[in-house]
C-alpha cells in the first residue's frame, strides 16, 4: 500500500485501484469495522454484488466507498491490519489517495473548491460580519448556496466572530519574545469561536506562563484534504511548518486549539512533507486539552478554583479518541469541585467538510442521531465538546452551544467568563462580542 504523496506510485491510478481492491478485500473478509461509518456497508455492499470478487470492482463503485468515508479515523484505532501488519493497511489514508488522484483526472467539486479553502471564506466573512450572519440565516441565500456549492441549506453554520482572534491578539497582547507555549489558533478559533482562544490565553497567563499566537499561520489542511486537494494541504503545512518549526526547536509546547488540527499536525505534515521541521512541530503539537490536563495533574496548574461547574455532558470527538485523549477532558474538567462529567461517546456526524454537503446531509443526521439523543436527554447540563464543528449539531440537541474545556476551565478558575456562561446561551454560537 502506498501512502506517501510524495512517491510517484501514489499517484499512479492503476496501483492505486489496486491498492483499493486489496484492501477492500480485507475490510470484506474482516468486518469489525461494519458498524463506525456509512463507507463499510457501501463496500460490502459493492463487493457481494461481485460474489466476493474484488477484482470486479468498478470506479464508480470505489468513488462511492471513498466519498462515504469522513476521514474520522476510528477504522485505524479498530484495525488489526494497520502497519506494521503484512497487509499494510491504513483505510482513511487511501481513501484521502483515491480523491486526490481522481482530483487530479477530473478537477474539485465546487464544494470542495469551497469548504476547502477556509482561509477564503473566513476573510469574506470578516469584511462584514454582521450582513454574513444574517445571510447566512435567509432562505433565500441558502437556496443559492446549496445550488451553487453543494452545501445543504438544512446546515447550521458557524456564525463570524465581530473580531478575528489574530485581530484580538494584537490588541491585547505584547509581543513575547521567549515564550513559554506557542498556540495554533485553528480557522474555527480564528474566524468563529475567538473565546477558546481568549480563554487558553487567560488560563496560561493566568498561572504565570507567557503564551504566543505566532503570525502567518494558515488552516492546517484537512478541509483541502477532505476534498482530495492534496496540493493545498502541503502548500498549508509547508507554509504552517515554517512558522511553527523555530519554536518546536526551541523545545516550545505547541497548543493546537481543535482536535482535528492537533491530529493533522501530529499525524499528517511528517508524511505529508517527510522534513525534520515537519518531524519536529508533529512532536511538539498537544491538543490544548491535552496539555492542560497533563498540566493540572502535575501542579503547573493550581486546584485553586472559583466555581463549580455542575453537571457537564461532553462530548468526546472522533479526532480527539483518534489522538488517543478520549479521556484528557474528563480528566480534566473533573479536578474542578463540585463538577461531574457525564461523557457521549457517539459522532456528531459533521466530520469537517462532508456533514455541510448536500448529498450527506441526511445521511450525516443519522449518523449522529446517537449523539444528538444523547444531549436531548441531558439537557439542561453544561454541553461540551473540544471540536466546535461537532458542536453545530450538538446545539440541536442539547438547545444550547457547547462549551469549549477550556472555556469550562477558565470559568472555574475565574479568569475568563465566555458571553451566556452566567446565563442562558442564546444564537448559534459564541461569537457575539470582543470580549476585552
Amino acid at each position: 500500500m502506498e501512502y506517501n504523496p510524495r512517491s510517484p506510485r501514489y499517484w499512479d491510478a492503476e496501483a492505486a485501484a489496486q491498492d483499493m481492491r486489496a484492501a477492500f478485500d480485507v475490510c470484506n473478509g474482516c468486518r469489525l469495522c461494519f458498524n463506525l461509518c456509512p463507507a463499510f456497508p457501501a463496500l460490502f455492499e459493492a463487493v457481494e454484488g461481485h460474489e466476493d470478487d474484488v477484482s470486479r470492482l468498478a470506479e464508480a463503485e470505489m468513488d462511492r466507498v471513498a466519498d462515504l468515508c469522513y476521514q474520522c479515523k476510528l477504522c485505524f484505532l479498530k484495525c488489526p491490519y494497520v502497519p506494521p501488519h503484512p497487509f499494510d493497511l491504513d483505510f482513511p489514508r487511501l481513501m484521502l489517495r483515491w480523491r486526490a488522484i481522481r482530483v487530479r483526472r477530473r478537477g474539485l467539486a465546487p464544494a470542495d473548491r469551497f469548504l476547502g479553502n477556509p482561509e477564503r471564506v473566513g476573510t469574506m466573512g470578516h469584511r462584514m460580519p454582521a450582513l454574513a450572519n444574517w445571510g447566512n440565516r435567509q432562505p433565500w441565500f441558502r437556496a443559492w448556496l446549496e445550488r451553487r456549492m453543494g452545501i445543504d441549506r438544512r446546515r447550521r453554520l458557524p456564525r463570524f466572530a465581530p473580531v478575528r482572534f489574530s485581530t484580538w491578539v494584537r490588541r491585547h497582547s505584547a509581543p513575547a519574545p521567549a515564550p513559554d507555549v506557542v498556540v495554533f489558533s485553528t480557522c474555527t478559533v480564528e474566524y468563529h469561536e475567538p473565546g477558546i482562544g481568549q480563554a487558553t490565553m487567560a488560563v496560561l497567563r493566568a498561572h504565570g506562563m507567557q503564551p504566543a499566537v505566532p503570525e502567518g499561520q494558515v488552516c492546517c489542511g484537512m478541509p483541502a484534504l477532505d476534498g482530495g486537494d492534496m496540493d493545498g494541504a502541503i502548500r498549508r503545512a509547508r507554509q504552517n511548518v515554517a512558522v511553527l518549526a523555530p519554536h518546536a526547536q526551541a523545545g516550545r509546547p505547541i497548543l493546537a486549539l481543535q482536535p482535528t488540527c492537533a491530529y493533522v499536525l501530529k499525524k499528517e505534515y511528517p508524511l505529508l512533507l517527510g522534513t525534520d521541521e515537519a518531524k519536529a512541530v508533529a512532536s511538539a503539537t498537544q491538543d490544548v486539552t491535552e496539555y492542560l490536563a497533563a498540566a493540572l495533574k502535575s501542579g503547573r496548574l493550581p486546584a485553586a478554583f472559583a466555581r463549580s461547574l455542575g453537571t457537564v455532558t461532553y462530548q468526546v470527538s472522533c479526532h480527539t479518541k483518534a489522538q488517543g485523549l478520549a479521556t484528557a477532558a474528563k480528566s480534566l474538567l473533573e479536578q474542578v469541585p463540585g463538577t461531574t462529567v457525564s461523557v457521549v461517546d457517539a459522532c456528531a456526524g459533521i466530520d469537517g467538510t462532508w456533514g455541510f454537503k448536500a448529498e450527506f446531509f441526511d445521511l450525516s443526521q443519522r449518523v449522529a442521531r446517537r449523539m444528538t439523543e444523547a444531549f436531548e436527554r441531558q439537557r439542561g447540563t453544561r454541553a461540551c465538546s473540544d471540536c466546535a464543528l461537532a458542536g453545530l449539531q450538538i446545539a440541536v440537541g442539547a438547545g444550547q452551544p457547547p462549551r469549549h474545556p477550556v472555556e469550562l476551565l477558565a470559568y472555574a478558575y475565574g479568569v475568563f467568563t465566555p458571553p451566556g456562561m452566567d446565563g442562558q446561551d442564546k444564537g448559534e454560537n459564541h461569537a457575539t462580542v470582543d470580549h476585552g
